[in-house]
């Protein structure tokens, strides 16, 4: 389907969490404009998956609490920072503490929604990622999964044009490393992990990566939801809700209930 334009009303009580191989899309509806009652979000990742379903789940549980109503409207990854500077989005669900300095003109919400680890990967026997230096010294092929920002600017910073490259999927940048045409792959460790997750036992012991290992973590940080500077004053309420969502062990729950429905999906639509 291609990803249009749509606005996605998400309620966080009882409302299946919806992702391709499981059913249907909520129904699109109207773009709403905006108003002191709807908080319209986007995000970079799409609505299909699972972490998306979680942070739609999360947040519309928190701006419900606001009195608001929550509005998810679907993008490609690219536009969603541009609508929420133009005011036809009020706020991103998910980019890294960092993303401000690139953007001054967001706010972010305090409160992380969770550790983002950038890390590398291997499938040479004993292949560790031991600092730049040593990845210069040995002349290791070095590859990042297109779109993610931080990974581009760190590899270009570090690495001459020729050094590294990038893929467009984790299944293409994990495959190169089986093949030997590249030593370290990058990309984010949640993202790398739920690919793997994912895989059915067939598609396992198809992939050929029973030598891939983590070969080191290359940047920590955390993910925070952003708001347009308008609804500035939401983000103290926003992180207080969140950090007690997160004491009473919510925001977990719902992550573990969306990667679960998502992989019910998967094997599912296998059968």
């Amino acid at each position: 389907m291609t990803i249009a334009r749509r606005q996605l009303l998400a309620a966080a009580a009882a409302w299946p969490l919806a992702c391709a191989p499981c059913g249907a899309r909520p129904q699109a509806a109207q773009v709403a404009a905006a108003s002191a009652d709807t908080l319209r979000f986007v995000f970079s990742r799409p609505f299909d998956n699972p972490r998306t379903q979680w942070l739609i789940r999360v947040y519309t549980h928190l701006v419900e609490e606001l009195g608001k109503r929550f509005v998810y409207i679907d993008v490609p990854p690219m536009r969603a920072t541009a609508m929420v500077l133009t005011g036809e989005a009020d706020g991103e669900l998910g980019r890294t503490f960092d993303y401000q300095t690139l953007f001054p003109a967001l706010v972010r919400v305090p409160e992380p929604n969770n550790v983002v680890r950038f890390a590398a990967y291997a499938t040479r026997p004993g292949l560790r990622f031991e600092g730049w230096p040593a990845v210069r010294a040995r002349g290791l092929r070095c590859e990042y999964r297109h779109g993610i920002s931080e990974l581009r600017e760190m590899l270009s910073r570090e690495l001459a044009a020729g050094e590294y490259s990038h893929v467009q999927t984790i299944d293409q940048g994990l495959q190169k490393l089986r093949l030997e045409r590249t030593d370290l792959y990058f990309d984010v460790e949640e993202a790398v992990a739920d690919f793997l997750f994912f895989l059915s036992d067939a598609e396992r012991r198809a992939s050929g990566l029973a030598a891939l290992h983590q070969a080191g973590v290359v940047r920590s940080t955390t993910g925070h939801a952003y708001l347009r500077g308008a609804h500035a004053a939401l983000a103290p309420p926003l992180a207080a809700g969140l950090a007690r969502l997160k004491r009473q062990g919510t925001v977990k729950r719902y992550l573990e209930e969306s990667l679960a429905a998502y992989k019910r999906g998967l094997e599912g639509a296998r059968k």
